[in-house]
């Protein structure tokens, strides 16, 4: 609790009305222990989402907004109707949604774990994505075949070596399982990023991907990778690291991965005119 809390008021969309913050996270934790079946949260514009407590993939949505403000910021201004958004590790589909019912982009979301396959699924369903959306039970890696995944962890499922307990998944390879070349690519798959990056060499080639939001926070240590590795390889391929601040729609370039998230861009001209041109969003009652 003391890290919701913490995280809360230093919120990008919360800082400087502490009152409004603690007032959604104790009015949500108060409604969640009486009403313990899940409930429908009104999101960003038409979107929808299911909560319940102990999802914190989908709470913070509702205790600040937008969970991660800077990057589904970035999402939000940069994606148009036709655009192809790949989410890699999606968890219970807050991108898909605000990607596909927020922005009328087509998505493709991969989550290999039932149970988040199966609230993914049911956040599809509940914003009537069926036509825009594509959701593939598989992980995804730099070869097709199979692994083993901790299926307990929420949005820290993870791949697991084979002394350590866990489920078996299908992996796919993004250029074999993937036809279409996406304009953006988010990719948050608790340290195993560069393996995904290894099965998509032809899509990090290819011009029409503009943009790839990816987790560099250290984890990939686990897999012995590093992020500075990550960093070079995207760098080689085109691509540059940059910090999106929503309010203001700047791009800031980055020398290094930041410490979560980071963002890596193709075409800065380009990028930076589709954000300029974005709609206005308005969420945890700010614009940006």
């Amino acid at each position: 609790m003391r890290a919701t809390l913490q995280f809360l008021l230093k919120h990008p969309l919360l800082l400087g009305r502490p009152m409004y913050a603690l007032c959604r996270f104790f009015v949500w934790q108060l409604r969640s222990r009486i009403w313990r079946r899940p409930t429908v949260f009104s999101w960003i514009g038409p979107s929808k989402l299911w909560l319940r407590s102990g999802w914190g993939g989908l709470t913070g949505n509702y205790y600040a907004g937008l969970y991660d403000f800077e990057d589904m910021g970035f999402l939000l201004h940069f994606l148009r109707p036709g655009d192809l958004f790949v989410d890699v590790g999606a968890n219970m589909g807050s991108y898909m949604v605000l990607a596909s019912a927020v922005c009328g982009a087509r998505s493709v979301a991969y989550e290999p774990v039932p149970i988040s396959f199966e609230r993914l699924l049911a956040n599809r369903d509940l914003n009537g994505l069926g036509a825009l959306s594509d959701c593939r039970q598989r992980a995804v890696g730099a070869s097709a075949g199979t692994t083993a995944m901790t299926s307990s962890l929420d949005a820290m499922n993870h791949v697991v070596g084979g002394e350590t307990p866990g489920i078996a998944v299908q992996v796919v390879t993004l250029d074999e399982d993937l036809p279409e070349t996406p304009s953006l690519m988010k990719i948050d798959v608790e340290g195993f990023e560069s393996e995904v990056l290894g099965g998509a060499r032809r899509h990090l080639s290819d011009p029409r991907l503009q943009a790839i939001i990816i987790e560099l926070n250290g984890v990939g240590r686990r897999y012995g990778k590093a992020d500075a590795d990550i960093h070079a390889y995207l760098v080689a391929a085109g691509f540059s690291a940059y910090r999106y601040s929503p309010r203001s729609r700047a791009l800031s370039a980055l020398d290094a991965p930041g410490d979560a998230n980071t963002l890596y861009c193709r075409d800065r001209t380009f990028v930076e005119g589709r954000l300029r041109s974005g709609s206005v969003f308005t969420a945890a009652k700010r614009s940006f």
